[in-house]
């Protein structure tokens, strides 16, 4: 996990590129089946997506998941469990912005909005949730300690 800032961001930014490009390409083929339209479609969005991730996990879900959180885990409770509650967290407060934000993205009209919400939010939930579990989180974690195997060797400079 990132102990320093400057690791923080780079944590989140191979966090957020992991996550969004996962899920922008699993809503992408199953809304508009998987063709390579489709990838090339998902593909083109997905710096503004990226950068809107960006934006929504700095500003807003960051703060609230890391204060819900502590409602859950306590100071003495494990390293896994503060993990674990921590990612739950993060998840709940990304899918449902990042569903919200993708289906007005998609010109959803406002009438339909809340039923459409209701049956994309759980599915992107439970894709986020063990994506980030199985996937973006051992690879966020792999590119911190090849960043900090480099660092030790003196390749990048230092704070």
């Amino acid at each position: 996990m990132p102990r320093t800032k400057r690791e923080g961001i780079f944590y989140g930014v191979v966090m957020a590129f992991t996550m969004s490009m996962f899920m922008n390409l699993l809503n992408t083929f199953l809304h508009a089946g998987a063709s390579m339209q489709s990838l090339g479609r998902a593909l083109i969005l997905q710096p503004v997506i990226l950068a809107i991730v960006m934006i929504v996990e700095s500003l807003i879900v960051s703060n609230l998941a890391q204060k819900t959180m502590k409602r859950f885990v306590r100071a003495k409770d494990s390293v896994e469990a503060h993990a674990l509650a921590r990612t739950v967290c993060m998840v709940t407060g990304m899918s449902l912005a990042m569903s919200l934000i993708g289906l007005v993205l998609a010109g959803t009209p406002l009438a339909e909005l809340p039923l459409r919400f209701a049956s994309a939010w759980p599915m992107n939930f439970c894709a986020a949730f063990w994506w980030q579990i199985l996937v973006a989180g051992p690879i966020a974690r792999t590119a911190l300690k090849i960043v900090r195997a480099y660092q030790s060797e003196g390749v990048l400079i230092s704070e």
